[in-house]
């Protein structure tokens, strides 16, 4: 992959977030305890240079294939791309490193998860929905089913139940899903993680 396919880091509320970096190293302690290095972009004032940072894998993090299926980091091959929802950097270290909350891992010729940040708009415990957009308005909405299976982590990247999300103006949440299903007002997808900001 080029320097310029590379990723680049976000700043999203208290989490920081990439998408597209290229796994360089993959260190197991079990099937699913150990460390991600990565690779992503950091632009400079005249040229773009690949940058390297470890991903702290904890029995807490959220690992899931592009399909939205929960993978083992065994599961994690070098040369893959990665998307992920992580702590902030400690740079004192070498490389520098961060707790993962989220890994999503894919080949070159998978899709990326869809990712969207927005306001919770209404939560439908009974049904299992978590609604975000504009609460007053219906048709600005997006309806996500929450199963068995969906994460859902606060600010500190605890799990969390359903019943403990609430709308509110200061309330951002991220949520990895699945493509939307059109077809239906609101727009609907299965909600795989949900991480409040």
């Amino acid at each position: 992959m080029r320097i310029c396919n590379l990723g680049t880091i976000t700043q999203i509320g208290r989490m920081l977030q990439i998408h597209n970096a290229v796994v360089d190293e993959v260190f197991l302690i079990n099937n699913n305890i150990g460390y991600l290095d990565i690779l992503y972009a950091n632009y400079g004032q005249n040229e773009t240079i690949s940058e390297a940072l470890r991903l702290n894998v904890t029995i807490s993090t959220v690992i899931l294939n592009s399909y939205g299926y929960h993978i083992l980091l065994s599961d994690i091959e070098e040369g893959m791309l990665v998307d992920s929802l992580f702590s902030s950097i400690n740079a004192g270290l070498t490389p520098p490193q961060a707790d993962a909350t989220l890994i999503v891992a894919r080949t070159y010729d998978q899709p990326p998860l869809n990712f969207i940040i927005d306001r919770i708009a209404k939560v439908d415990i009974d049904n299992s929905f978590l609604f975000t957009g504009d609460p007053n308005n219906t048709d600005n909405q997006i309806r996500f089913n929450i199963s068995n299976i969906t994460t859902i982590r606060d600010k500190d990247s605890n799990p969390v139940p359903l019943r403990s999300l609430h709308p509110g103006l200061l309330v951002d949440v991220i949520v990895a899903h699945t493509n939307f299903q059109n077809s239906v007002i609101p727009n609907e997808a299965d909600a795989l993680h949900v991480q409040i900001l």
